[in-house]
């Protein structure tokens, strides 16, 4: 395969921590709902959940969020997990936050291994006289995740790392600010109010928490410089394998592969399935050297053994289940790619 030297490299998707994944989703379980049907629904395999410094692209949480607040009904999903959140759902980076001296260096590590936990949204410390405003701006277009990732990313900073610096008291903010509307009722208000304990403005130029810069410098709760400096060499170790191009081929087989279980898996499925156009998707896959044909016959091959081996199944369900139109048609396609029938295949395993 040859490859245009002066052509623009393949557009990858935003990604994120395939443990953050998992802890909202496991955050989630501990509130009543049925996540193990909600991972399903939504396309995210345990595979895919399997490495929590594995990635996935962001389009999958965006998903299951929204799912999981239409499961509950709960308007305010993102600041009530908030609540609940824990450093170990941020990777080696939320661990580092635990072992800083003060705000200001915690504040200026998250910036700089942000990409460690996800590319939704950029971190940011903006100084005015006497306060400081700790800002995050997510980046995605869909404003219903938007709203419920920047509470809960809001929360998260308030519930874990503003403790350290109050541990006994309410934590130091002066006020939120937040880009998205209140909610419509006008009840859910006072919600904002015991999560953050100061007074909360929407419809503002950024989101944020506003500080006073003396809280910057205050000692946090229990600072460890050894511990911190053993994790950031992890961190820097990751970060370096970050600029590497991911490998974007493994997780469309998971992708695929949760396609055929559903009945469908043709390119444009795949590509809307993984929030990309088709193009892009050819694209990405001919920069991993791959493609679409070459994978789907190599995760095809794989489910029709795995069901060749169960009895329960016949040639011809196999065939289906795998999208063939028929069954001479799947007979066909496993002989070439196996040299023998999907029968003798099952009585050589027998």
């Amino acid at each position: 395969m040859t490859h245009n030297l002066n052509s623009p490299p393949a557009e990858l998707p935003d990604t994120v921590l395939a443990g953050l994944v998992r802890h909202v989703a496991t955050t989630a379980a501990r509130g009543g709902l049925p996540m193990e049907s909600l991972l399903g629904r939504v396309g995210i395999t345990p595979a895919m959940l399997a490495d929590p410094n594995g990635r996935m692209p962001v389009v999958f949480l965006e998903r299951l969020i929204e799912a999981a607040v239409e499961a509950s009904g709960d308007e305010l999903l993102g600041l009530h997990m908030s609540q609940r959140a824990e450093p170990a759902g941020f990777g080696v980076s939320g661990y580092i936050r635990q072992a800083c001296s003060t705000l200001q260096q915690t504040i200026e590590l998250t910036i700089r291994y942000e990409r460690l936990v996800s590319d939704i949204g950029t971190t940011s410390l903006r100084h005015q006289p006497g306060t400081a405003l700790w800002c995050w701006d997510c980046k995605t277009d869909n404003p219903r995740f938007r709203r419920q990732a920047t509470d809960y990313l809001l929360g998260s900073w308030v519930n874990i790392q503003l403790r350290l610096v109050s541990p006994q008291g309410q934590p130091p903010i002066l006020a939120v600010h937040f880009r998205h509307a209140p909610p419509a009722r006008q009840e859910l208000l006072a919600e904002y109010q015991q999560v953050f304990g100061c007074p909360c403005h929407f419809n503002q130029q950024e989101s944020g928490l506003v500080l006073a810069t003396a809280t910057l410098t205050q000692p946090l709760s229990h600072p460890d410089s050894a511990l911190q400096e053993t994790l950031e060499q992890h961190a820097r170790a990751l970060l370096g394998q970050r600029k590497t191009e991911p490998n974007f081929a493994d997780t469309v087989r998971a992708q695929l592969g949760h396609l055929l279980r559903q009945g469908h898996a043709s390119r444009e499925q795949l590509a809307e399935s993984l929030g990309l156009s088709s193009r892009h998707l050819h694209r990405q896959l001919e920069a991993a050297g791959s493609g679409y044909r070459q994978l789907l016959d190599e995760v095809r091959l794989e489910l029709a053994q795995n069901c060749l081996r169960d009895p329960a199944y016949n040639v011809e369900a196999v065939g289906l289940r795998l999208c063939f139109s028929e069954s001479q048609s799947f007979i066909r396609w496993f002989r070439g790619m196996t040299g023998v029938t999907p029968a003798e295949f099952r009585r050589q395993q027998a």
